[in-house]
């Protein structure tokens, strides 16, 4: 497994409508590029990051780009920034 984790800052506080439509639109959207599994977590008032499982590095690599016009449609219709990325295999875990 692989996993991409990408670092957001927000204007805004995490309410229903916000998370109506990370759930309708952005997780299939990335759901969609390969991903096994998607959570995106509320890490403080102003911050949140989006944990994303990949079966491979391929996968991931392969991904990329897309990723990309992803997160820009999501700085367009949120109140939020992106902040940056890290990318690694996974190496233990306690799924299969």
């Amino acid at each position: 497994m692989f996993c991409v984790i990408s670092q957001w800052s927000s204007n805004s506080t995490l309410d229903d409508t916000l998370t109506s439509v990370v759930q309708s639109q952005f997780v299939p959207g990335v759901m969609a590029l390969g991903a096994k599994s998607v959570y995106f977590v509320e890490t403080g008032p102003d911050s949140l990051q989006v944990v994303t499982i990949y079966p491979d590095e391929q996968t991931a690599n392969s991904a990329r780009e897309k990723q990309e016009a992803i997160r820009a449609q999501a700085a367009t219709q949120m109140p939020v920034t992106y902040v940056s990325e890290v990318r690694g295999p996974v190496f233990a875990s306690n799924s299969t």
